[in-house]
């Protein structure tokens, strides 16, 4: 509970001070997912859309359970005051995304943390009552996993 409080205090959401971007100038983008909701397969095809679109991608995961995978946190690689213990989680947090993509529903208070201390220029989910303050395009959640992912590329690319 007081990691809670503390989490909510110290993620409110950043501001990007880069102005505007659409996904044909967009050179990186971020992909912030929940393991436990979305499979390796899924991610693996959002990854190869993006790239064959020409865009730096690079993913980091959040799982329930304890795990040494270097590109997978856990809620122990956060502290319970806020400090990030793991340091491609730092990095990745740090770089500075033309978009992230969040894949995410549980609204976890650790994947929300990371999501909210992204430096990302626009950050793309789903919508939820946890995220609303977050994102800047939100969508609903499809059935289908797989056609939500779609969709989000689709919108992605609507964005002039």
């Amino acid at each position: 509970m007081i990691k809670n409080l503390f989490l909510n205090y110290k993620g409110k959401p950043t501001i990007a001070t880069k102005e505007n971007c659409t996904y044909a100038e967009a050179s990186s983008i971020g992909i912030l997912y929940n393991v436990d909701e979305f499979n390796p397969e899924s991610i693996g095809k959002l990854e190869e859309l993006l790239t064959s679109d020409g865009k730096e991608v690079e993913k980091i995961g959040f799982v329930e359970k304890p795990t040494d995978e270097k590109f997978i946190f856990h809620k122990k690689d956060i502290s319970g005051t806020g400090t990030i213990r793991k340091a491609n989680l730092s990095k990745f947090i740090n770089r500075s995304f033309d978009f992230l993509i969040s894949l995410d529903t549980s609204e976890n208070i650790n994947f929300k943390y990371v999501l909210a201390l992204s430096k990302a220029t626009c950050k793309v989910g789903f919508e939820t009552d946890q995220y609303y303050d977050l994102l800047q395009l939100s969508l609903k959640m499809d059935e289908s996993k797989p056609k939500a992912i779609a969709n989000i590329v689709r919108y992605l690319k609507m964005i002039h």
